[in-house]
């Protein structure tokens, strides 16, 4: 038998560019909701409808889709808002929500239908999600004004209308698009807000490892898709899959062009990365390398050699397998039960049998390692997806139709796996990775600008544990002089701010960066202000990086360093201006929004504020990092107004129907009895007040702000009224400022 390479091979695998053009999509500027079904080694992409039908297209590797024209063409699913399928029992269900009135199922026997209509209208808000656990019960997911409700499925035809809310899954407003992913144990519960026409609009997850209708925390950072871009914004609406490579996974979307006339909305497909409980994405709109493809794949017999062990022929793969991998096999049973083998090495394998009276047993050499029952949802009339992967401590978990089976400690690693002939009516695709426990994600390309976990390089690291929220994640020990690889994808060539999430038992840390520019020198100079884990985010310098896809090498020297996170940002330096004087605005730097656009903030009777009840407005780049801000404010004593200074601003939006507090950074805000601190991250926390007192009746305020390193400072005139050290801080971002109601208005401001 041929043997496969233990090594993984990367690179010269294609590439390709989100956003996504697909023939036939309903228009040049519609492919919106897209929701992505893998099945029987095909990705089937539904999206919402802008017509009288619903479509669907097929790929093998999410890059070449064909067009496999209308699934359901019932007039009562015109518009029909976020299609997406399951597969139960042997057939495929439907859910959606035509133009937005409801939710109907729909039935077909193939995913590319015709589906029909099943039901009635169940109402339910919108967005309805199908999740079926590993025991095979069913539930139903849907939007809501309050957060992400779920609802049991009795039956495959019938909803409990009486759903349960999961405060967890909320973004403080209008929350949609919701998902159900289950991995290692872990619910992960995705979902969309606030308002698909804001940039701001974006994807969160919270997480469970009790159930899928509720045990759900949400993470120190539950944002999983964000950008605002000029050329990439507006990222919405996901679904999440299995990978080609059998063992990674993806996540299709769709992002917003809010700048086109008119407006564009598109798929995009990037890959997921999981870290114990933390799961992140970085969105890449630039060129990235193809979706790595399993190392031997086939449909039906025809690469398949055909042997006879005791007395028994089977279909087998003309390959072995590596010590640790991952396979799949599907087949239509027929009326046998299914006989699979695995790690065939001369005569000895292993043996998973599946009996149509539902239960299995597994055997090797004659001794048993796992029997039981098969969930409900399985039928044997119907297509049967077995999936198992051996691991590098020897354990195999087996996977019938993706839900998890059984896990077992194996004898038998590298071979060649295969079908009792006799037991398989139909069979389909069969293949087989070097890819498994994730480990595709060590190799994956990172995005830069972006962040990556430390525990995805190359090499094999030493994983230190912590917990945000109860659950597990893991950090990455450099060791001292060993050499740790990352690839990564830059979007373009330039300098970086590299922020590193760390700690160690040194004051001064120093890691040198490998790249293809040299060797460069960091120092994480660590104070001693750190989170409850002991780590504590910081600045330890800037690299050059060239355009496109490359690695990046890091040494620790001089002790071990501990890092949970890396983080690169475009290096920028704040430009010292004057931006207001005498009320006015002097610059044509300030990015001004607000629901009377570029006139939200304009000069009236109180200095430079808002033109009608709100506007705000954002000078510089992201990469900025510490700067000083000197301001006269005036105020008139009126208590329908502040106004606010914003520091280290990332990711901001404005739109009407969304929560005010559309940003990441720091809030300082000014009104009749003082002044507040406010940490933003898409909502806000509340740090520091200091009040006016007798200063209350001043008619001007001087103030200064300060963003150094992890600290906050606010002056009135030389005397320091807040200063706050953060423990996770953000270390960079723009200026902004925002005015609300009448009254209070900037007399002067100068960024230095």
């Amino acid at each position: 038998m041929k043997h496969v390479s233990e090594r993984k091979v990367w690179g010269k695998m294609g590439k390709y560019k989100n956003p996504l053009r697909l023939e036939n999509q309903w228009s040049e500027y519609e492919c919106g909701d897209p929701f992505i079904m893998r099945f029987n080694g095909l990705y089937y992409f539904y999206c919402s409808s802008a017509g009288e039908y619903i479509k669907c297209w097929t790929s093998e590797n999410l890059i070449d889709f064909t067009y496999m024209g209308s699934v359901c063409d019932d007039p009562l699913i015109t518009g029909a808002y976020a299609p997406e399928v399951t597969y139960y029992k042997g057939r495929f269900y439907m859910i959606t929500s035509p133009k937005g009135s409801g939710h109907y199922l729909l039935e077909a026997e193939n995913p590319t239908g015709p589906f029909r209509i099943i039901s009635d209208n169940y109402g339910l808000a919108i967005d309805g999600s199908f999740f079926v656990d590993d025991d095979g019960k069913e539930y139903m997911l849907r939007a809501g004004h309050n957060g992400i409700v779920i609802h049991t499925m009795p039956f495959p035809n019938q909803i409990d209308v009486n759903g349960k809310l999961i405060p967890a899954a909320y973004l403080n407003y209008w929350t949609e698009g919701p998902m159900i992913l289950k991995r290692n144990g872990f619910y992960y519960l995705t979902y969309t807000g606030n308002h698909l026409l804001s940039k701001g609009y974006r994807v969160a997850y919270s997480v469970s490892e009790t159930a899928p209708d509720h045990g759900y925390v949400n993470l120190k950072n539950r944002t999983l898709l964000i950008e605002n871009d000029p050329e990439f914004h507006a990222l919405g609406h996901s679904s999440s899959f299995l990978a080609p490579d059998l063992d990674s996974y993806c996540i299709a979307y769709h992002s917003f062009d809010l700048d086109s006339n008119p407006h564009r909305r598109s798929a995009n497909i990037d890959r997921l990365y999981f870290n114990g409980a933390r799961m992140y994405c970085n969105p890449i709109w630039w060129e990235q390398a193809a979706h790595r493809m399993p190392d031997f794949s086939c449909r039906g017999t025809e690469k398949l050699q055909e042997i006879t062990l005791e007395q028994n022929t089977y279909w087998v793969t003309p390959v072995e397998t590596t010590a640790n991998y991952t396979a799949e096999w599907n087949v239509k049973p027929g009326s046998q039960e299914i006989h699979l083998i695995y790690g065939l090495k001369g005569k000895r394998f292993g043996s998973i049998r599946l009996r149509r009276d539902h239960t299995y047993l597994i055997l090797e050499c004659d001794e048993e390692k796992a029997s039981g029952r098969l969930n409900d949802a399985i039928s044997f009339d119907g297509n049967i997806t077995i999936r198992f992967a051996v691991k590098t401590d020897g354990v195999m978990d087996v996977y019938i139709n993706d839900k998890h089976l059984c896990r077992y400690p194996t004898q038998f690693e590298e071979g060649v796996f295969g079908i009792e002939k006799k037991s398989s009516d139909v069979i389909g695709y069969i293949a087989f990775s070097s890819c498994t426990e994730g480990d595709g994600d060590k190799y994956a390309d990172k995005a830069i600008p972006g962040r990556f976990d430390a525990i995805h390089c190359w090499e094999e690291i030493q994983k230190v544990p912590f917990h945000e929220a109860g659950l597990t994640i893991y950090a990455g020990l450099l060791a001292t002089e060993k050499p740790y690889t990352y690839s990564v994808n830059v979007k373009s060539a330039g300098v970086y701010r590299l922020i590193a999430k760390m700690k160690s038992t040194l004051r001064e840390c120093e890691i040198h960066a490998m790249t293809e520019s040299g060797e460069t020198i960091l120092t994480g100079s660590l104070s001693g202000i750190c989170n409850e884990g002991g780590y504590e985010k910081v600045w330890i310098g800037n690299l050059y990086l060239e355009q496109g896809i490359q690695k990046i090498v890091f040494k620790a020297y001089g002790d071990d360093v501990i890092i949970d996170a890396f983080e690169f940002v475009r290096h920028s330096d704040a430009t010292p201006m004057e931006v207001v004087k005498d009320g006015s605005l002097v610059t044509d730097s300030l990015r001004i929004l607000g629901h009377k656009s570029t006139k939200s903030l304009i000069h009236k009777y109180c200095g430079f504020t808002c033109a009608e009840n709100h506007g705000m407005g954002f000078l510089g780049e992201d990469g900025m990092s510490d700067y000083r801000i000197a301001c006269v404010i005036n105020l008139n004593s009126c208590d329908t107004g502040d106004l606010s200074i914003y520091l280290r601003v990332t990711k901001e939006s404005w739109f009407h129907a969304q929560l005010a507090e559309a940003l990441f950074g720091y809030r300082i805000r000014i009104n009749v009895d003082g002044i507040r601190l406010y940490r933003e991250s898409y909502d806000e926390k509340f740090l520091a007040f200091y009040s006016f007192g007798e200063l209350s009746s001043a008619a001007k305020q001087e103030l200064t702000m300060e963003a150094k390193q992890s600290k906050i400072t606010v002056s009135i005139g030389d005397r320091v009224v807040i200063q706050y050290v953060d423990p996770e801080p953000y270390l960079y971002g723009k200026i902004g400022m925002e005015a609300t109601g009448e009254g209070f208005g900037l007399e002067y401001l100068r960024v230095y």
